[in-house]
This record gives C-alpha cells, structure tokens and sequence, in this order.
C-alpha cells in the first residue's frame, strides 16, 4: 500500500479491505520472490552493482531449510 494508506487505516476491518488491493502481480514487482533462482541472483546483482555489500533475504512460510539450501547451492556461490 503506497503512501500514507497503511497507516491511516482506524479498524483492522479497514486494513483488510486496502489489503484486497495487494495482488501477486503487484508484491513481485517490489519484492524478489518465486522459485526462478535466476532471477533471484539479477535482482541481487542488481544491488550488488550499487555497491550495497549486504543483503538479507527471507523465506516467507513454510521451507526455509529447503530455501536456504537452494540459495547456497545455486545462488550465493555467484557472488563470491
């Protein structure tokens, strides 16, 4: 939700109608996320070409330990 929008919602009811706004299409396009490892490392390669040194990522839901193996198997090995 851009702008002030999240924080100006007064009821939990309201929240969850701006909520309705939210589709997938709009979360990826803010936040790398899916299964296509290649586009993970293009998304951080993006910020690596910034100069940023230091990235946190996160699984969301259930598989982390599956996540987190993937992205030493086949995405961290890239940057190093």
């Amino acid at each position: 939700m851009s702008g002030e929008l999240a924080q100006l919602l007064p009821t939990p009811r309201h929240f969850e109608q701006a909520g309705e706004l939210v589709t997938e299409e709009l979360i990826a396009e803010s936040i790398v996320c899916g299964p296509d490892l290649d586009h993970h490392v293009e998304q951080l390669q993006a910020y690596a070409d910034a100069g940023v040194d230091e990235l946190y990522v996160q699984q969301v839901g259930g598989g982390h330990d599956a996540f987190f193996a993937a992205y030493a198997e086949h995405v961290l090995p890239r940057f190093h």
